[in-house]
């Protein structure tokens, strides 16, 4: 069975963030087109498909995406999207009247200098636009933050801040060492178990961490506050790391992100492939290693 899907609707991206594993950009193909997107995703449906994450490169620069997002959203799942806020200012409406159940926007740090730093683009005014117009467009929104050592690790409180004004719940991210060097992840990787133990003395806790790879929450300063984890690998049954992702070009992966790819479905079909068989060849992607790191 499928739990879920991180869909990769476009491999580029506008910015290039220094600790970014590129996900949708391994020297992909040919697109696929919205037609043979939309045919995959629905084949996955038997397959116990409900919950499907829509990622890039970044997803709200592919010509047409609402009409993507209108699709997937017609058939029931519960569908949310990551971006880098960018192009949100311009997308957030019709991504509201899509029917997106959560818009995750990534923003580090609230100084133009370290944005710079980070990204290699001047952006930071798009961003901060874009996560308001979605927060008046009416989107749940979540803030993504990567904590780095030396880099933004003092901007936790201003963060928090920020995320209370935009409406937004906040979750703070461990540096992940795949995708990055050793050097970089030596010099910027934090533990997160500061931040718990204070969000846990001076927060409410909504809910509990039972295990490494969970997401503890909690409610500080009218926030709701989660911590994400990197773990090396999820226990069978855990509630993460649980699904599969389609890339860009139709090739089906795990969740680590150095594997190779469990199949190539824009092959199948291309080739006229029908529901029935598109469903199987899913199942088939799926497997006892789709939780381990």
């Amino acid at each position: 069975m499928i739990a879920s899907l991180r869909v990769s609707v476009w491999s580029a991206c506008d910015l290039s963030c220094r600790y970014c594993h590129r996900e949708g950009n391994r020297r992909p193909g040919r697109h696929l087109s919205d037609a043979e997107l939309t045919t995959l995703v629905r084949a996955a449906l038997p397959a116990g498909l409900r919950k499907v994450k829509i990622t890039g490169g970044e997803p709200l620069l592919r010509p047409g995406f609402p009409a993507v997002l209108r699709a997937l959203c017609g058939w029931g799942l519960e569908l949310s999207l990551t971006t880098n806020g960018t192009q949100l200012k311009t997308l957030a409406t019709s991504i509201k009247e899509a029917g997106v159940a959560k818009v995750s926007v990534s923003l580090d740090t609230l100084w133009p200098q370290r944005f710079r730093q980070l990204t290699g683009q001047d952006a930071l005014p798009h961003v901060l636009s874009g996560i308001f117009a979605a927060r008046d467009a009416g989107l749940p929104l979540e803030i993504n933050s990567l904590l780095l050592a030396h880099i933004n690790d003092d901007e936790v409180t201003q963060l928090t801040a920020f995320a209370a004004a935009a409406g937004a719940r906040l979750q703070f991210i461990e540096l992940s060492p795949e995708g990055n060097s050793a050097e970089f992840y030596q010099r910027h990787h934090m533990s997160l178990d500061g931040l718990e133990n204070w969000l846990s003395t001076n927060g409410e806790t909504l809910e509990p961490a039972l295990s490494p790879a969970d997401r503890p929450r909690y409610r500080c300063n009218g926030v709701e506050v989660s911590l994400c984890r990197w773990v090396q690998e999820t226990p069978a049954g855990g509630r993460r790391r649980q699904g599969l992702r389609l890339a860009a070009d139709g090739k089906v992966y795990g969740f680590a992100y150095g594997d190779p790819p469990r199949a190539d479905l824009a092959v199948a079909v291309r080739a006229g492939v029908r529901d029935e068989a598109l469903t199987r060849l899913w199942l088939a992607a799926s497997g006892p290693s789709i939780n381990r790191r």
